[in-house]
């Protein structure tokens, strides 16, 4: 009955009022919380941090999400989890998005292993894919792994991020890159197919204080 109810609430406008009936039916949302017209299927976890944003237009099946404060989620991304996978293996499936993080639009997520992203990062432009779950050939079973995406890091567009893969805090992902199920370290840049750590990285962006990030000689902040 709960994720029912979210299939019709979340199809409304963003209001008070919608964030107030959502709570009072049992998820977690905030106040001063987002929530634009989105479609939730067999959803039974939704939190909202303060000041966090879902943008219009996602899908949301079988999978949990977690947003922390002023995090954000863009327009028209799909998530979704095989649903006897996240019944039987040993992880949750769900989307999990750190403090002032941010996801863009047109993206896929299969979350059945579990994504997540710490602190003030950003998955930038659009169309990467996130798979967590797949065929073991050697034990003729579906198996998931885990998606980490460490704090500041940047991740750039038509990414395809494989079942494991492990980036380190403040390292940059360019286009195009195929990140397999290993473990990359931090400050770096990553790129190529498959993924190779080229060398380090610095820059004020990996010590901001706010998620969004401004055009040179304008001030407002733009996300």
């Amino acid at each position: 009955m709960k994720s029912t109810l979210l299939t019709f609430i979340g199809i409304y406008p963003a209001s008070k009022l919608k964030n107030f009936l959502l709570r009072q039916i049992g998820f977690d949302i905030h106040k001063d919380a987002k929530l634009s017209p989105n479609f939730f299927f067999n959803v039974r976890e939704l939190t909202l941090g303060p000041h966090s944003i879902i943008r219009p237009f996602n899908v949301f099946r079988s999978t949990s999400i977690h947003l922390d404060d002023s995090s954000l989620i863009g327009s028209w991304n799909w998530f979704s989890s095989a649903p006897a996978l996240s019944i039987h293996n040993e992880y949750k499936a769900q989307f999990f998005l750190g403090t002032s993080s941010a996801v863009n639009s047109r993206n896929y997520f299969d979350c059945s292993g579990g994504i997540y992203f710490g602190k003030f990062s950003d998955l930038a432009g659009v169309r990467s894919t996130f798979i967590t779950h797949y065929i073991d050939t050697r034990a003729n079973s579906q198996t998931c792994k885990p998606i980490n995406i460490g704090n500041y890091d940047l991740l750039s567009s038509n990414l395809k991020i494989t079942p494991g893969a492990t980036v380190g805090d403040k390292s940059i992902v360019a286009m195009g890159s195929v990140l397999t199920g290993k473990s990359y370290p931090s400050g770096v840049l990553i790129a190529g197919v498959p993924g190779r750590v080229l060398h380090e990285r610095t820059g004020e962006w990996f010590n901001r204080a706010i998620g969004s990030v401004g055009v040179e000689g304008i001030d407002d902040q733009i996300r």
